[in-house]
């Protein structure tokens, strides 16, 4: 659940801030870091979904520390919050996205790999390409499957 709904703080951005091209101005990318307090905002207001807007608050808080929006740390971070950062930042690689083209799997789990113990928790990252990845189809790893979209 929390993976489906991490970003949904996305529809309180100003509009057109999702689909600029190009890098995001200092102002601009204060306003995209405030999706994951309006998602938690959003969430809260959801009966039983407490510990799911927890996750989606820090989502984007970084394993060293330097993440936002709490600046949270190692354990300090929600275990859900760490696997969605993960998964995440893997899905956002491996497409194309407006300001660059996508990654191959194996620079995408390079990446992942070279950011663990700073970015990333190392015990989310090992299992995420060990296991869950190694055993998936290429559909899987470029995220290209149908079930991975929401809209035809």
């Amino acid at each position: 659940m929390c993976g489906l709904v991490h970003d949904c703080g996305k529809m309180g951005l100003p509009p057109g801030l999702l689909e600029k091209r190009g890098a995001l101005t200092a102002e601009e990318r204060g306003e995209m870091q405030e999706h994951s307090v309006i998602g938690e905002r959003i969430l809260a207001n959801v009966e039983d979904y407490a510990e799911v807007a927890k996750v989606v608050r820090h989502h984007h808080e970084r394993w060293d520390g330097g993440g936002y929006p709490d600046g949270l740390a190692g354990e300090a971070i929600p275990l859900l919050a760490r696997i969605v950062a993960v998964a995440e930042a893997y899905e956002t690689m491996v497409r194309p996205q407006p300001y660059r083209e996508a990654l191959s799997f194996e620079k995408a789990c390079s990446e992942l790999k070279e950011n663990a113990d700073s970015q990333f928790d190392l015990k989310v990252v090992a299992p995420f390409v060990e296991v869950t990845l190694a055993r998936e189809d290429e559909a899987y790893r470029s995220a290209t499957r149908d079930e991975f979209h929401l809209l035809p």
